[in-house]
């Protein structure tokens, strides 16, 4: 098989003409292959536009999802690749997400799907950099937040859109119910600490750090004028989304903003 691509927890393969395999690496627990694969389904059944999941398999004791074949490069190879446009890449990246967005989901239809506040919720608990009042605190705020009913990617940045003839949304292993401001947290928040990716060259990843905030600002001002969104809202997720992404496998640079973001905001006026 011909390697197209390869992240932190899985590479893509070919499969054939028109088809991919993710295969996760050795050791991934098969309940959450399960679940990107029942999210992939139901996201293109909703008309949002993602590869299908087409079939499960298990090769060499590595499990894997087979998805029709997205053609065309990440948007953020693009943006990096055109710099002249990157605000119009900016606003295709802030219309697709609108587009998610439009689509309600009843949970009651789709019990396995996770709840973002949840999900929140319980990456808090297990933030060990946190100490156990400022989890009382987030905890609390992410308890007073709207449920809403949105689907939200849980992981949206440039590099999950691929961009051809058609745009297509990738990876939908964090896909859950929401809030869409939420969501919308969450990839401001890639946008302003996240890590860039390990397989970009030193020249791009610095130009990458260069136009971040650029690029955010377009993402943001388009999205608000599409949703009726107000920043307010969506700034009321931050907190709960940095406190949950804690939790993750990033870089501990990256953990220490985070947490810096995190005290600072949350330290009372006397401290």
């Amino acid at each position: 098989m011909s390697a197209l691509g390869a992240g932190r927890t899985a590479e893509v393969f070919e499969h054939g003409a028109d088809k991919v395999v993710k295969l996760y690496l050795t050791g991934f627990p098969r309940d959450s292959v399960e679940y990107e694969h029942e999210m992939s389904r139901i996201v293109a059944d909703l008309g949002i536009p993602a590869p299908r999941a087409l079939d499960m398999v298990d090769t060499e004791g590595r499990h894997g999802i087979v998805f029709e074949r997205a053609e065309g490069s990440t948007l953020l190879q693009q943006m990096l690749r055109h710099p002249g446009e990157r605000n119009r890449f900016a606003r295709e990246f802030a219309d697709l997400h609108v587009c998610i967005h439009r689509c309600q989901v009843d949970a009651g239809r789709h019990p396995s799907l996770r709840v973002l506040k949840a999900e929140l919720a319980r990456n808090i608990r297990n933030a060990t950099q946190l100490s156990s009042d400022i989890k009382t605190k987030l905890l609390r705020h992410t308890e007073r937040l709207p449920d809403g009913n949105a689907v939200c990617h849980g992981d949206y940045h440039p590099d999950n859109v691929i961009s051809g003839e058609r745009a297509w949304v990738i990876d939908w292993m964090t896909g859950a119910i929401g809030d869409a401001a939420g969501d919308v947290a969450r990839t401001l928040l890639l946008f302003r600490y996240g890590t860039p990716p390990e397989d970009l060259p030193p020249d791009a990843k610095e130009a990458l750090r260069r136009a971040r905030n650029e690029w955010s600002e377009a993402y943001l001002e388009r999205y608000l004028e599409l949703s009726g969104l107000t920043l307010r809202r969506i700034e009321e997720w931050t907190l709960p989304v940095a406190a949950a992404r804690l939790t993750e496998g990033i870089p501990e640079e990256e953990k220490a903003q985070l947490l810096r973001l995190i005290e600072d905001a949350t330290r009372g006026p006397s401290e």
